[in-house]
């Protein structure tokens, strides 16, 4: 295997891999029980496989904008900048600082220390999310790589304990495949694919691989495999101590006690360094996405200019009304993300249609001197 491929699927993993994401299947697993088999197979579905066939689609048009401008030429610029805006500043840049605070909330008082903490972690999201052309080198060597570590050192002491399996939840009693995938449709990740291929592409660039659009797909494979894994890790620990776990109410809980279960006090700062990780990771990817499309929308403002509007919009809403803007964002999503899966399907037929006719989905890009 290519190394530079298997660093930009590392970065592309860390990307994806956020707080929401390191919940679900923890919640999934104790919930399920016994059928955390077919919850897990689910969940996978609209977790990994609907987010990296996105990458894959929106990879032969050259970018989503490309891709939705398609099928009409307005709705792609209208379209990019709404989901940009809420997955961005509104909604998932600043609940990666109030997830990542929450989880030290035992160490840290809520206040003007809190508030502190929060500028403190955008500082360095914005620091990471400077050169985004290196994120591969940041995410893919270093961070992502840890993240995996850390996550596998959590899940280990739960892999070797005898199993005490609970019988499955009402809500994943009848239909437990389908339960799986309206969680893991809950991750949303699918319109964080359509953004993210900003960045990646431009870590491919920077990497000179010659065929970037294969080298992505490569990419996407190996970020898809392992999403797969470690929600599959974390579902099956959650599964084993499903009888103890199933009265917690989030995977956060589930998670803070198998830290305690495996390595003590310890296990508290450990699940905390995870959260801050992965959390950290996807702030720096949404701040790179969000400034990197914003910069080419509105050539007037530099790419460094935007990354400083959108890191004090995140930390300011993430101090002050993160709650009330999830109030009204998450019906928001909920109507987008049907939206983003029929404007794939519609773009895939126009694909294979435009191939079959000899007319171009894309025009061809210039060559780079």
């Amino acid at each position: 295997m290519n190394k530079k491929i298997l660093i930009i699927g590392i970065t592309l993993f860390s990307m994806f891999f956020g707080a929401g994401n390191l919940i679900f299947a923890p919640y999934l697993g104790a919930q399920a029980g016994s059928a955390a088999g077919w919850a897990l197979a689910g969940m996978l579905v609209t977790a990994v496989v609907m987010p990296i066939c996105a990458v894959c689609i929106i990879s032969l048009f050259d970018n989503a904008q490309a891709m939705i401008s398609r099928i009409w030429k307005p709705l792609g610029p209208i379209f990019m900048t709404v989901v940009y805006l809420l997955i961005g500043p509104c909604i998932a840049i600043p609940r990666t600082a109030s997830t990542a605070a929450e989880m030290w909330s035992w160490l840290i008082e809520p206040g003007f220390i809190t508030w502190i903490c929060i500028f403190v972690f955008f500082g360095i999201a914005a620091i990471m999310a400077s050169h985004p052309g290196k994120l591969k080198d940041i995410l893919g060597k270093v961070l992502g790589v840890v993240l995996i570590g850390l996550i596998l050192f959590l899940c280990i002491p739960m892999l070797f304990k005898p199993a005490s399996v609970a019988a499955p939840a009402e809500a994943f009693a009848r239909h437990p495949f389908f339960k799986g995938l309206n969680e893991g449709y809950q991750t949303m990740d699918i319109l964080a694919a359509f953004c993210f291929g900003i960045i990646i592409t431009l870590n491919i660039r920077q990497e000179k691989i010659a065929n970037e659009k294969k080298a992505l797909l490569q990419a996407s494979v190996i970020a898809g495999v392992l999403l797969a894994a470690i929600y599959t890790l974390l579902g099956i620990c959650a599964m084993r101590e499903s009888t103890l776990f199933q009265s917690e109410t989030n995977g956060a809980q589930i998670l803070s006690q198998a830290g305690s279960i495996g390595y003590g006090s310890f296990g508290r700062i450990l699940c905390g360094l995870i959260f801050l990780i992965a959390c950290l990771n996807v702030c720096a990817s949404l701040l790179a996405c969000t400034s990197e499309y914003f910069s080419e929308l509105v050539p007037g403002l530099s790419y460094r200019a935007w990354l400083l509007l959108f890191t004090a919009a995140g930390a300011i809403v993430a101090c002050t009304g993160l709650n009330s803007v999830l109030s009204w964002s998450g019906k928001v999503l909920s109507l987008i993300c049907p939206l983003a899966i029929l404007i794939l399907l519609v773009s895939l037929i126009l694909y294979f249609h435009d191939k079959k006719t000899g007319h171009p989905s894309v025009p061809a890009r210039p060559v780079e001197k």
